[in-house]
């Protein structure tokens, strides 16, 4: 296993060659109302990948759902219906992905090409081992691995019973999550799938870039990172994850990240989070949004600021395209609550909130 990468307090972004500074064409986001949590208190969990089908759903994975057979580990689900009035229902319960927390199989990253989904997942190995060491940390993020359906969802290869080696082992590429490009990446820039891994879950302090040709996301040695830029900001690329160079570093912002395609605009969204204290689930959080013409970078600040309230205390921003409209520049973030204990009972805001905003420009 790669050596655990530590994480510390907040401090200035940087990133290879340049400094990142607010955003020469957003002046930020504006909020078009109040968080709505979803109508079902049963239907907990967290983490939340998402991705906009060609079925024209919205497909998730929830991580430590607490709801229906099996309340551990991730499972599968569909999101159908307008983003004022959803509804979530499982697909698969995922009996094979099981484990509390670090120790256990989370959901990061999810996309759909061709109709065929794929599912990015890490702590692969800590489903069996369970035990109280660092791998199990609540800031967890290690040996990643994807997984692909072809029925949207209803069975998933390779079968995790039988194959129990990481795609990606370690912590360096441990939190990957593609890069969605519209519907069943209908909008992609190339014949490439590009996937982001920020460090652990919460508050890492570092992300990587990693790409393969679409037809051979589950070839690992079709994988490349970007390992270095040459003139022109223009990316190297290395066989070897570990290899891998930082395309941002904002200490205690990247942990678990999620980024989008906005086909008009032609640039990337990057959503991320901070706990005000670290791995606390009870004193708040801050909300950050990047934005960059390329995969790769430059990177700048759209937004940051606190974000809801201690009581809430979210985290994971995703963004559903499919809830985006690119002509009013107005959309809908999806995000986990806090997962605060109260007498051994989780309560009522670990599940799926909403909330509306409106990008806008300078």
């Amino acid at each position: 296993m790669a050596p655990f990468l530590g994480f510390s307090q907040p401090a200035k972004p940087t990133a290879p060659g340049y400094e990142v500074k607010h955003s020469e064409i957003f002046s930020g986001i504006q909020w078009l109302g109040e968080a709505i949590p979803y109508g079902d208190t049963s239907k907990k969990g967290d983490t939340f990948p998402l991705t906009w089908a060609g079925d024209n759903n919205i497909y998730t994975s929830a991580g430590d759902p607490l709801w229906g057979k099996k309340p551990d580990g991730m499972d599968f689900e569909i999101i159908t219906g307008n983003p004022d009035n959803y509804t979530i229902n499982k697909v698969n319960e995922m009996p094979g992905y099981f484990g509390w927390g670090g120790c256990g199989a989370k959901p990061t990253g999810l996309i759909c090409i061709n109709n065929i989904l794929y599912l990015a997942f890490q702590n692969m190995t800590g489903m069996e081992t369970k035990t109280d060491n660092a791998a199990c940390e609540v800031n967890h993020g290690y040996d990643a691995s994807i997984i692909y359906s072809g029925d949207f969802g209803k069975t998933w290869y390779p079968d995790i019973r039988t194959n129990k080696t990481p795609m990606f082992p370690g912590r360096i590429f441990a939190s990957p999550s593609f890069i969605n490009y519209g519907k069943n990446n209908i909008e992609a820039a190339d014949g490439f799938v590009y996937a982001m891994s920020g460090e652990g879950w919460c508050n890492g302090n570092h992300i990587r870039l990693g790409r393969v040709p679409a037809e051979k996301i589950m070839e690992k040695s079709a994988w490349e990172w970007v390992s270095g830029f040459k003139t022109g900001f223009i990316p190297a690329w290395t066989k070897n994850e570990f290899d891998a160079i930082p395309v941002l570093t904002h200490e205690g912002y990247l942990g678990m990240t999620d980024m989008v395609y906005i086909s008009k605009l032609k640039r990337y969204l990057l959503f991320s989070w901070h706990f005000n204290k670290y791995a606390d689930p009870n004193n708040g959080s801050k909300i950050i949004i990047y934005e960059s013409p390329k995969p790769w970078g430059p990177f700048s600040i759209v937004y940051e600021a606190d974000w809801e309230t201690n009581e809430m205390t979210p985290y994971n921003p995703r963004m559903p395209l499919k809830w985006f409209d690119e002509d009013k520049l107005e959309g809908w973030l999806l995000f986990s609550g806090t997962w605060r204990n109260y007498g051994g009972l989780i309560n009522s805001n670990y599940r799926a909130h909403v909330r509306k905003f409106k990008l806008l420009l300078k």
